[in-house]
């Protein structure tokens, strides 16, 4: 009875042992895991750091617009073009490597995206309107995702292949689809700002709009050009249209399309269809809406931002 008492005892001890140590396997996953994402919520919680106020009629002014443009925008378009640029490079093999993209490429990369999040998050922006307020968020987690991305690549090999890090792929990671997805809304909040600019002066313009996919070509036509803006924001937004033109330059093309009758002659009805044949042709460059201001947009009330102006 001893011997099966001890043994029993023994026994036991050994159960409770185990319990105890898987009890505190689980516990330390669990509390790194917690550590973990306390980590990444404190790092994440200065973007959208701000009071929220309701829009008023000083909401939107023109200087918001302007402002907003030189310290947040534009900055994160250097970074977008560098990484559009890069990716375009190597689709069309314009280097000896192939499909493959150097560390040292990746390295300019993460130092874009970090430079320019440091500048963007410097600035802050008028709280007189909410959704430049959303953007400059949405524009600082961009960046902060791209870097975390690239980083990730430039950690795992001292080269890395095209399909892991392009916008177009299937194996493209989380951060890298939520890196993209970040940026595209930052540009609908802010043609979503133009559009509320716009309505303050032409009171035949909606202060606020979504474009429905079944939107014919005839509807398109007694939409306003910050409507179209808007809707053409909504597009990209949707269709992860991650490119280094601006929702203007399609605009321009769609109506250059149809006003030259080759949206008719294509038997095109709707603005979607007109937009599938422009990208699937490359048919958009930079500053198409530069090119075609002058036939179609002399008379339109633009606000005083530069890419509705400069050469």
């Amino acid at each position: 009875m001893n011997r099966k008492s001890k043994s029993s005892r023994s026994e036991m001890m050994f159960t409770m042992g185990f319990l105890f140590t898987l009890i505190a396997a689980f516990g330390t996953f669990f509390l790194g895991l917690q550590i973990g994402v306390t980590k990444t919520e404190a790092k994440y919680s200065s973007l959208a750091s701000y009071d929220y106020v309701l829009e008023s009629d000083g909401s939107y002014q023109q200087q918001d617009l302007v402002t907003f443009y030189f310290t947040v925008f534009q900055p994160y378009q250097n970074f977008k073009n560098s990484y559009v640029s890069t990716m375009d490079e190597f689709h069309r093999g314009a280097h000896d490597d192939g499909n493959l993209i150097s560390n040292q490429t990746l390295k300019d990369l993460r130092k874009s995206a970090q430079d320019q999040y440091k500048e963007i998050s410097s600035y802050q922006v008028s709280s007189n309107s909410p959704l430049l307020l959303e953007a400059q968020a949405d524009i600082l987690k961009s960046l902060r995702l791209f870097e975390e991305s690239i980083d990730r690549s430039v950690k795992q090999t001292s080269r890395i292949t095209l399909a892991k890090l392009s916008e177009n792929s299937d194996n493209q990671d989380e951060f890298l689809d939520s890196a993209v997805n970040f940026g595209l809304q930052s540009q609908n909040k802010f043609y979503a700002s133009i559009l509320k600019w716009s309505s303050k002066y032409d009171k035949s313009i909606p202060d606020s709009f979504n474009f429905k996919a079944n939107t014919s070509i005839k509807e398109w036509k007694k939409y306003s050009f910050a409507t179209k803006n808007k809707a053409v924001a909504d597009i990209m937004l949707k269709d992860k249209m991650y490119v280094n033109y601006l929702p203007q330059d399609m605009t321009a093309k769609i109506d250059q399309m149809i006003t030259s009758g080759k949206a008719s002659s294509l038997n095109l009805n709707s603005v979607l269809s007109v937009v599938k044949i422009l990208t699937e042709t490359e048919a958009i460059q930079e500053n198409e809406f530069l090119k075609w201001k002058p036939a179609f947009y002399k008379s339109e009330s633009l606000p005083e931002l530069p890419f509705f102006f400069e050469d």
